[in-house]
């Protein structure tokens, strides 16, 4: 009986055969080159497109299966396949032989090499003995190939060595180790694909000759074999569409043999394989309908075919491994190509796969039962010597007599019986198929299939004594079954598990199923379950469930007495959530205050008889507290009975330090029995009340969703914010909004004390509301005194303690740099002391909102000094800045000051700077003009810098303190010019009064610059000084012309005009010239009267 095993389908006959190719010559271990051709030929680079091959590595030491003796007529079988036939093909029998030798075209010792290649050669070919494998070279050369019309020594060394080895020249093959290995690996992969197809069509003409030659009378297990070789052939050469063809010859000419007791095994085991092979190759061909048709048809065929009546559960074996094989089959098709259906997928032939392992089971209970003995003439020893696959070992034993057939044959039974009775764990079979089935139909989404195989698999769990899991199983489908409203299945469940948590001595389980069996049961029933919880209260050990055996009584109750949770544990609480029991609660949460809170408590209830019960407490929970209120502790008032529902309201007081978080009623807590004995703690949770799946479905079909149930109707309330107590402090809020842009905005908080007693701990929490964004409250700045470091938000201001009617006051400053409107939460919070002593907190919330507004719209405008608008200007050239400053508040506002910060290359002119705005009031939408005049040093691409008015409201009664508005001043560009001119002039002149007038001519290039200067003259001046005048400036340097004029004339006059010209031919240059005279000089001048003495001595003075 060693090692003896049952029918199943072998590793050789499940492989995808592919052609065996046998690389000889490669020393793997020590030669790098050599690992890494046989690492090439293996590599997983392209391998979708390369030829599928099986190497295997022939070393000296390797033997070839032993050829069988060839007859000149065909013998009649012993048997249809043989066992090592397929193996031998797949892992033994080579189709191709290639010898690797390591020789170049050029080597010196050549003829030594050409005589070691072809003794290697021959010692290969004898050692095949007479096989027909084909036998290649491949000469493994460090040099790249040289086409042999190109050299003839190499044309006649490739020919002297097929000469010497005898070998075709299409059997010698060259490869280059110096260049891309892996390409010149898949050219000869290629080679070998085709040699060895030569080869299998060669074995399959060769067995085609033999099928000829056979009578389908005397020899219809030879045509079963040759047919099945020919199909085999031809999976080897991967032609699917033929070995199908075959196969299918095969398996038809499998059907005609005649069956007798003796063979029948043999023949279903042959018919078992074959239609693998037919199904296998159909999915892989696309064809799974044909698949399915084909395996319907066989199991129709042979379902019927038992054997011997003494080996029912051999067939119901062979029965259940053809559906596993095909169930297995058809989910590797369905993972790559083939879409399954909810109505056709793998898990319906496992399942049917496990109805046959379950019926084996049954079959071999009653059959093998009596069985004890094995057979001393161990008949199933010799199972490893057959020769035929589905043969009986001990039909090979020898010595074996005619009058001892018969004896030897019932022996034989009488070992598979044994076998099968204490060997074969059929339980382990059924759950793993079962397990199989519940995937693929959980993958397939049907999930009541899904539930059913789970009860099933439940049920082998409690056969094979594995209880606990058995109660695991069962429990998750008494949730879902329960869940649908299958009230009968249901209750079987229930029953089922009591046994199970009964057996494993599970407290927990089994008061949980006692207290939904109440839903179920009557009479005795529910007298003993009820019975049983009492004993489960004084810690003592139940009564045995119906339906145990004494065995099974005696283990669960040596289970029980070893049972720690029914000694150690205090009370034994129990999750309600998960049991669909007789009571029910709701809670509704009705005045939710710092004083007190009252909570209603309804609880429905429907036992057959009165309950009582010992203590009703309500688990209430907060974020740091929790508190177990007492509902009601007279059991008088807690005998539960029919249904009735039954309502219990209790008060409890918060702490104050729960004020302002959420109160939620986490559990009501049914309490039955009291210590010191086992109670029962029914917990309640109200976060997992639920409606049924089952119940909302049937409610979408009825006529009115309302329902006559109070309790059903009643909506449940278990959580509420705990509010403060309301306070009677006075607040009030000054500030004048709206609040300027960049302003310190004063806020001030009056507080009175209107309360009956003396306040303590008075704090004012200011923070931005969640309206506001992240943007506001980066741009927000709060102090309490503009000199002092600003604050951080929310930002508490401490007041201390305040007696009855007392006054305080709180101010603070708000400065806003964006225009976002605020909105401020204030929050006043205090203590005081009730009557009894107790601390309570109080709290006040005031929302402050404050809108934001510009003080000044500031525009800069750049002029040049002849007061122009201009919009670049040279280095060196004066620049006026006006910044005209409009007052947009809503109230005056009173300038203090106002300065310009310059950048480094700007520079104030001669004369500085004041500001003309210094205290200046602006009433609203009033403007102002400030004046400054600069030089650019140099040419830049930065700001000129950044103009500040610094102000605060004229108003001294809004205490808000002062503000800023700072401008950036606009960029203008800067230019650098090669010429300048400038004039000073005075103020205003006279009349008949001479004035004196300067022109400074600038060169600012690297050489000489030579102009022509004239002046014209005008009626309004007498001029003295150059008319016409040629001028030579040196570089970087100013010429200055001075010039007397004598107005003759009042008021505006135009001043003599200048001319300038050069001799440059340079357009650009006169550009200059004339572009500066037009900006630069000044074209006019007022002339004032003469001062007329009106007295003789003012003469005279």
């Amino acid at each position: 009986m060693v090692d003896y095993r049952e029918f199943d389908f072998p590793a050789e006959l499940c492989c995808s055969p592919s052609p065996l190719i046998a690389i000889a010559g490669l020393d793997t271990v020590n030669n790098a080159i050599h690992r890494s051709i046989w690492d090439a030929f293996h590599s997983p680079v392209g391998r979708e497109s390369r030829a599928v091959l099986n190497f295997f590595h022939l070393t000296s030491e390797f033997k070839f299966p032993t050829m069988s003796e060839k007859q000149l007529m065909p013998n009649i079988p012993k048997g249809i396949l043989k066992r090592n036939w397929i193996e031998k093909h797949i892992h033994y029998d080579p189709a191709v032989i290639v010898i690797f030798y390591d020789c170049d075209w050029d080597d010196e010792s050549w003829n030594e090499k050409i005589s070691e290649c072809s003794s290697r050669v021959q010692s290969i070919r004898l050692s095949l003995e007479g096989r027909k494998s084909r036998i290649v070279v491949v000469l493994i050369q460090k040099q790249l190939p040289i086409l042999a019309s190109d050299d003839t020594t190499t044309t006649e060394r490739a020919a002297s060595l097929c000469v010497a080895c005898n070998l075709d020249p299409k059997a010698l093959f060259i490869l280059p180790v110096v260049d891309n290995i892996h390409g010149y690996a898949i050219r000869l992969e290629n080679a070998f694909y085709d040699l060895a197809q030569n080869y299998y069509q060669h074995q399959i003409r060769a067995v085609k000759l033999k099928l000829e030659n056979l009578s389908k009378t005397s020899h219809q297990y030879l045509i079963v074999r040759y047919e099945f070789k020919i199909g085999f052939y031809n999976e080897l050469k991967q032609d699917h569409h033929n070995a199908h063809k075959h196969y299918h010859q095969c398996y038809m000419s499998l059907l005609e043999i005649r069956t007798f007791d003796t063979n029948i095994y043999e023949v279903k085991v042959v018919a078992a394989y074959i239609v693998y092979k037919i199904s296998r190759l159909l999915f892989s061909m696309k064809r799974a309908r044909d698949a399915l048709s084909q395996f319907n048809s066989h199991i129709n065929v042979f379902k019927s075919m038992i054997g011997p009546p003494e080996l029912m559960f051999e067939h119901y074996a062979w029965l259940s491994k053809q559906f596993s094989m095909f169930a297995s089959l058809f989910d590797e098709t369905t993972a790559e190509s083939f879409t399954a259906t909810q109505a056709m997928n793998p898990g319906f032939f496992f399942k049917e796969a496990a109805e046959y392992a379950k019926k084996r089971k049954d079959s071999a209970y009653n059959i093998c039962q009596d069985v004890n003995v094995y057979p001393a003439s161990n008949p199933l020893n010799e199972w490893n010597s057959i020769e035929f696959y589905g043969q009986r070992p001990w039909r090979l034993m020898k010595n074996i007599n005619i009058t001892d057939y018969d004896t030897i044959e019932a022996d034989g039974i009488l070992a598979l019986k044994y076998y099968e009775n204490y060997k074969v764990d059929h339980s382990k079979s059924i759950i793993s198929l079962l397990g199989n089935a519940m995937k693929q139909f959980k993958n397939y989404k049907c999930p009541r299939m899904r539930n059913l195989l789970a009860v099933q698999m439940a049920d082998e769990y409690y056969n094979a004594k594995d209880y606990s899991k058995a109660l695991t199983l069962w429990s998750h489908m008494l949730w879902d079954y329960r869940d649908e409203g299958w009230k009968a299945i249901a209750h079987e469940l229930v029953n089922k598990c009591l046994k199970c948590a009964y057996l494993t001595a599970s407290v927990q389980n089994y008061v949980e199923l006692n207290l939904e069996a109440l839903k179920y049961y009557k009479n005795d029933d529910l007298q003993k379950s009820l019975a049983n919880i009492g004993s489960i209260i004084q810690r003592q050990i139940p009564e045995p469930e119906n339906g145990l055996d004494e065995y099974e009584k005696n283990i669960a109750v040596q289970m029980w007495q070893k049972c720690d949770a029914m000694k150690s544990k205090s009370v034994l609480e129990i999750d309600m959530s998960v049991t669909n029991s007789t009571v029910d609660t709701k809670v509704v949460l009705k005045d939710v205050s710092c004083d007190s809170i009252e909570i209603d408590v309804f609880l429905k209830a429907n036992f057959p008889i009165l309950v009582q019960f010992s203590k009703l407490t309500a688990c209430v929970t907060c974020i740091d507290n929790s508190y177990d209120v007492e509902v009601c502790t007279d059991s008088s008032k807690l005998i539960y009975g029919e249904s009735k529902t039954y309502k219990y309201t209790c008060k409890f007081v918060p702490s104050p330090n729960d004020i302002g978080k959420e109160i939620t009623v986490n559990s009501i807590q049914l309490q039955l029995g009291n210590e010191p004995d086992f109670p029962i703690m029914l917990k309640f949770y109200s976060s997992t009340k639920k409606t049924k799946s089952f119940e909302r479905e049937m409610n979408n079909f009825s006529l009115s969703k309302t329902s006559d149930d109070e309790f059903e109707r009643m909506k449940q309330i278990t959580s509420a914010t705990l509010k403060p107590r309301s306070s009677r402090l006075g607040m009030v809020i000054k500030h004048d909004n709206p609040a300027l842009l960049l302003e310190w905005y004063n806020v001030s908080v009056c507080l009175t004390n209107l309360e009956d007693r003396p306040v303590s701990d008075i704090c004012l929490n200011l923070s931005l509301n969640r309206n506001n964004n992240e943007k506001v409250e980066l741009s927000t700045e709060i102090c309490e005194d503009p000199d002092k470091n600003t604050l951080s938000l929310p930002v508490d201001f401490k007041i201390g303690n305040m007696l009855v009617g007392d006054e305080k006051n709180q101010s603070f400053f708000i400065r806003s740099s964006s225009l976002d409107t605020r909105y401020f939460q204030l929050m006043i919070s205090y203590t005081i002391e009730d009557n009894n002593g107790i601390k309570i907190a109080c709290v006040k919330d005031v929302e402050i909102i404050i809108d934001v507004v510009v003080v000044f719209d500031i525009s800069v405008t750049y002029m040049s000094s002849r007061f122009e608008p201009v919009s670049k200007i040279h280095i060196g050239e004066s620049l006026i800045m006006v910044p005209c400053i409009k007052c947009l508040s809503p109230w005056p506002i009173f300038i203090e000051n106002t300065s310009f910060q310059l950048a480094e290359h700007i520079a104030v002119s001669p004369g500085g700077y004041q500001s003309v705005l210094n205290e200046v009031v602006l009433e609203s939408d009033e403007s102002a003009t400030e004046i400054i005049c600069v030089t650019p040093s140099e040419h830049s691409e930065n700001v000129l810098g950044c103009f500040t008015v610094n102000w605060k409201r004229s108003n001294m009664e809004s205490n808000c303190k002062s503000g800023y508005s700072c401008l950036e001043l606009p960029k203008i560009t800067t230019e650098k010019s090669t010429f300048l001119v400038d004039m000073k002039t005075p103020a205003h002149g006279w009349l008949h009064t001479p004035m004196s007038i300067v022109y400074f001519l600038h060169n600012n290039s690297e050489s000489l610059l030579t102009l022509n200067i004239s002046m014209e003259a005008n009626e309004a001046f007498m001029m003295a000084g150059h008319k016409d005048l040629n001028v030579t400036i040196l570089p970087e340097s100013t010429y200055k012309l001075h010039y007397n004029l004598y107005p003759l004339v009042v008021g505006v006059s135009t001043l003599p005009k200048m001319h300038i010209s050069c001799n440059s031919e340079s357009n650009d240059l006169k550009n200059i010239l004339n572009d500066m005279l037009l900006r630069s000089l000044q074209t006019h001048i007022y002339i004032m009267p003469k001062h007329v003495p009106t007295s003789t001595a003012e003469i005279f003075n």
